[in-house]
């Protein structure tokens, strides 16, 4: 597989990462969780015809449909675990960044007033030396 070419500049909008954040978290929590708990209780009793009925095809029928809910339980389990599982890497990732940009800005003003300090400094001294007069002439 060729290498991609790794852009020498990432830029992430920390408020775009928020807003998708927070609509998942919310479409999970107010839609995904409370539909799951739904069709769970609704489909409990799995596949519910041909009960009287004891014939070959009712009885496969039965169990086919009881094995596609069962299945479609794990998968409605699974998707609700994977999305409070992006939900939540989205959040790290939000923090992780937010959490740089704040030491960054606190690097950036430490070495500003280092720079600040070693011209003042610099400054100073400059002041302190006196200049020596022009070549050829006395004092």
């Amino acid at each position: 597989m060729p290498e991609r070419r790794v852009p020498e500049r990432l830029t992430v909008d920390l408020a775009g990462l928020r807003e998708v954040r927070t609509e998942l978290r919310r479409d999970t929590n107010e839609a995904l969780r409370p539909g799951l708990t739904t069709a769970q209780r609704q489909m409990a009793w799995g596949a519910r015809f041909c009960l009287a009925l004891e014939c070959a095809e009712g009885l496969a029928a039965r169990q086919s449909v009881n094995d596609v809910l069962a299945q479609h339980r794990k998968n409605a389990k699974s998707q609700l675990q994977v999305a409070e599982g992006l939900a939540t890497a989205l959040e790290r990732i939000v923090e992780n960044y937010a959490d740089a940009d704040r030491r960054a800005a606190v690097r950036i003003s430490e070495i500003e007033k280092e720079v600040y300090l070693a011209i003042t400094q610099l400054q100073e001294a400059a002041k302190e030396i006196p200049p020596k007069p022009p070549r050829g002439m006395l004092p």
